[in-house]
């Protein structure tokens, strides 16, 4: 009750990290937008609530490149989140009061559950080492092609196709720096 957003505070954040994430806009028509991040291109719907990563539709709150067209239309992203998430709604959810359980002695269990013998799953664990971490939602997964030169810090190849590598002259031939430190070793 006491947050000033207008979606909750999980979700506030949520929009916060994919503003942060927001690249270049070229609207294509009134509706559609084409977001630019380097070499790759992503179509957003602001109508119909899509863009071509998915996350837009999938959690129904906008994705780094639906941010980016908002901030570029000036538009407030309180109107393309979906309804579940704004403060009222999460409110609603906790309208009605939750009583809480009596002392377990004073609990009065039929006979018919207490006959009842649990017995363990009949499954086995699977084989080989457990899972470090949990399986993620699609909504915190990360891309996995992030593609960037440790060399000049471009996005799109690695260091060994890299085009910005700096070159030295040595003699008529000219060669990258990591050959001429290869050479006077």
């Amino acid at each position: 009750m006491e947050t000033s957003t207008e979606l909750g505070k999980k979700y506030d954040k949520l929009l916060r990290e994919n503003l942060i994430a927001s690249k270049t806009v070229r609207p294509t028509t009134e509706q559609l937008y084409t977001v630019f991040e380097g070499v790759r291109r992503t179509i957003v719907c602001l109508e119909e609530g899509t863009c071509s990563c998915g996350k837009f539709q999938m959690d129904e709150l906008p994705c780094p490149y639906a941010w980016a067209v908002l901030k570029n239309q000036q538009l407030k992203p309180g109107q393309y989140c979906s309804f579940y998430y704004k403060k009222d709604k999460l409110l609603k959810t906790y309208e009605f009061p939750v009583n809480s359980m009596p002392d377990e002695s004073l609990w009065v269990i039929p006979t018919e559950v207490m006959e009842d013998v649990v017995l363990p799953p009949k499954g086995r664990r699977n084989a080989g080492r457990p899972r470090k971490e949990r399986l993620k939602p699609a909504s915190e997964k990360e891309s996995k092609w992030h593609l960037s030169c440790s060399v000049c810090g471009q996005g799109g190849h690695n260091r060994k196709t890299c085009r910005n590598r700096p070159k030295q002259i040595v003699g008529n031939i000219i060669l990258p720096i990591t050959f001429v430190v290869m050479l006077s070793n």
